[in-house]
């Protein structure tokens, strides 16, 4: 039995008759006060039972450390679940049918907002125009939001609505408002996201909580008992609102928090009365790095690391990658060779990693947090470009360059859903069959690491591993992940779901049932 010094009778919860991930001498778990308090043969285990000590029967199934996503945006992927979700449609009939039903069931003149549309994923390789969106929403303004959550398509009645071709419209800095031949808008709008966010009719608290509720079901559901909020628009504001979303358990995971590299300044408000909401924050988002002059960027970074926080900078592109490292190195720099930067490097995505770029990520200490599912989900869209796949969301040449890797699903750009991103870093194919970069390819245990024991470290936090006295932040699978290919781990079931002990999900069970501690 390895055991954390608990005594007999002071065990909360144990769970028994089945696999414990990763030690397969134990067919039992103990849980006391929130922690793992030991695991085992069940007979070494009894000793830990007593009269207030709920048993609960595995029947065969695995205890497994709960999955912490690293990069997802909360609030984007609650408000999918407020609008119309697109991203199944793979051509534009599909997708214009849908958001012609969709307004149907919308009232006249009310906005409809709908999401998921990638022109890089449907048959025609192009968005809809203006008189295609007009002609499938004809009594509705319309945002359409791109997959990426970097552009918008809009029909005419939401321009007419917003002003975007009054003469004295001006466009928010750094957005483009494409043009066709006539110079008439397309409806394709990027670079000003907030700048519509804020204009359509504000959602009120309780359709915030309630949206908030259901997806931190759904990321339950999904086996995430930890997440890491990396919009970065996160502001006093922003932290605020999740903080209350925990307090009031809108919110079952563990939450932490990037703040916007704009925000530094307010950092001080914004941790203000965190501290007993349990929210952390824990970096500051860099984004559009390529675009910042590069010594104001190391300045920047330099100025979140000196008051605790990580440094997390956005880069798909090579570019992004190069500007990242000349910052990250300007710190290092700063701190002396020998010295270890006081606070995580991080490169989110890391979408193109050419080979020439290893040894600096490794000199750099920078971690790389990844998005295998993005292979899976998004995969091909790059068949396209053929020299691009073998530097594509690399992992295996990572880790084994010794460069630290964690994973996040990056939702709603993707499902909320890390095992079918584990299964895609295990098996490197596309949903529609195609095998990309093969010699990229983590076997199980270290793909589901990203997910688990590799996050936990990045984070700072005690779990991600089944081991005495750390969080007991668990899941309850079907199978053991370690037995399976990577097709049967895409659609394994979470049976159960907790954090810190407390039960915040059990499958075919409502939810005011699994919000009680498990005791």
């Amino acid at each position: 039995m390895r055991s954390s010094g608990f005594t007999a009778g002071k065990c909360d919860l144990v769970l028994h008759g089945g696999t414990i991930y990763g030690h397969p001498g134990s067919d039992s778990i103990a849980i006391a006060g929130g922690r793992i308090a030991a695991h085992g043969p069940f007979s070494e285990l009894k000793a830990l039972v007593g009269p207030r000590t709920h048993l609960m029967k595995l029947g065969g199934r695995t205890v497994a450390p709960g999955l912490i996503d690293s990069h997802l945006h909360f609030m984007e992927a609650a408000s999918v679940n407020g609008g119309v979700q697109v991203s199944k449609a793979r051509n534009l009939g599909e997708l214009l049918l849908e958001l012609r039903a969709a307004s149907l069931r919308t009232a006249p003149g009310n906005w409809l907002k709908a999401f998921g549309c990638d022109e890089a994923l449907l048959l025609e390789r192009r968005g809809p125009t203006r008189l295609e969106l007009d002609e499938a929403v004809t009594k509705n303004p319309l945002r359409l939001r791109h997959q990426t959550l970097h552009a918008s398509w809009l029909n005419s009645r939401a321009i007419v609505a917003l002003g975007l071709e009054k003469p004295d419209f001006k466009p928010p800095a750094g957005a483009t408002l494409e043009l066709d031949a006539t110079r008439r808008l397309t409806g394709l709008v990027v670079g000003m996201e907030e700048w519509l966010t804020q204009r359509l009719p504000p959602v009120t608290s309780a359709d915030l909580e309630a949206r908030a509720r259901i997806f931190s079901r759904e990321l339950a559901a999904s086996g995430v008992t930890a997440f890491t909020d990396a919009t970065v628009r996160n502001g006093p504001d922003e932290v605020r609102l999740f903080a209350r979303l925990v307090t009031q358990r809108a919110i079952g995971q563990r939450v932490g928090l990037m703040i916007g590299g704009q925000h530094l300044s307010h950092l001080g408000e914004a941790r203000q009365g965190l501290a007993t909401s349990g929210v952390s924050i824990l970096a500051a988002k860099f984004m559009d790095v390529a675009q910042i002059e590069p010594r104001a960027l190391a300045r920047a970074a330099l100025g979140a690391v000196t008051h605790g926080l990580a440094c997390a900078f956005h880069a798909t592109e090579v570019e992004e990658l190069e500007a990242a490292l000349v910052a990250i190195e300007a710190v290092r720099r700063h701190f002396g060779g020998d010295t270890p930067v006081p606070a995580p490097m991080r490169i989110e995505h890391g979408g193109m990693i050419p080979p020439n770029y290893l040894d600096r990520l490794v000199e750099s200490g920078a971690w790389v947090v990844t998005n295998p599912g993005f292979v899976y989900f998004r995969g091909v869209k790059y068949l396209s470009e053929p020299g691009l796949i073998p530097h594509l969301y690399r992992a295996r040449s990572l880790t084994d360059a010794g460069v630290p890797v964690a994973g996040g699903t990056d939702a709603p750009v993707t499902p909320p859903k890390p095992l079918a991103a584990i299964a895609a870093a295990a098996a490197r194919v596309t949903l529609e069959g195609y095998e990309l970069a093969r010699d990229e390819k983590l076997d199980i245990a270290d793909a589901y690491a990203l997910f688990a024991k590799s996050a936990a470290e990045l984070w700072g936090i005690q779990s991600g591993e089944i081991i005495p006295d750390l969080l007991a932040d668990l899941i309850v699978l079907q199978h053991d992940p370690l037995t399976l290919s990577p097709a049967e781990i895409t659609n394994l079931q979470v049976d159960l779901t907790m954090v810190g002990g407390r039960v915040v999900y059990e499958r075919g069970r409502p939810e005011v049932a699994t919000s009680i501690p498990a005791l």
